[in-house]
């Protein structure tokens, strides 16, 4: 069914790499927080998953089986040309939503160079500037 499906992609131009899944790891110069993410190929909400891990021990992931997991999950989600970021929400006992977490993450190129960092907000935590790499880019 895969080959079936990355044919059908070459069949109508489309590169199979659009279609590929990023993870991309951050942190701080003074190593007090981390940053992972993935992003895929969903058009609604292209960052899969989040997970944020600060010294102290906090941590938030939107992964269900992640011992940090809380019912956190995606909340916004978007990658651009040359920016991707989103946030981390959860809910409370009557339903409504908290933000937990936000992140803007920018990508320059130069040549075959490139450099991706950003900034990490979590809520109640801090704001941090993170350095990255990503797989797509073979970082």
């Amino acid at each position: 069914m895969l080959k079936t499906f990355v044919l059908a992609l070459a069949v109508i131009g489309l590169p199979a790499s659009a279609f590929a899944l990023d993870t991309v790891t951050c942190a701080d110069e003074k190593g007090e927080v981390s940053l992972t993410y993935v992003t895929g190929p969903a058009f609604v909400q292209p960052v899969l998953s989040v997970e944020v891990q600060l010294t102290d021990d906090f941590g938030v992931s939107t992964n269900a089986d992640h011992p940090d997991y809380d019912g956190e999950y995606v909340s916004r989600g978007f990658v651009g040309d040359d920016v991707e970021g989103g946030e981390v929400s959860w809910r409370d006992e009557k339903g409504n939503e908290h933000r937990a977490l936000s992140f803007r993450i920018g990508r320059v190129t130069e040549a075959q160079k490139a450099q991706v960092g950003g900034v990490l907000a979590v809520d109640g935590g801090g704001l941090w500037t993170v350095t990255c790499r990503s797989s797509d880019l073979g970082m």
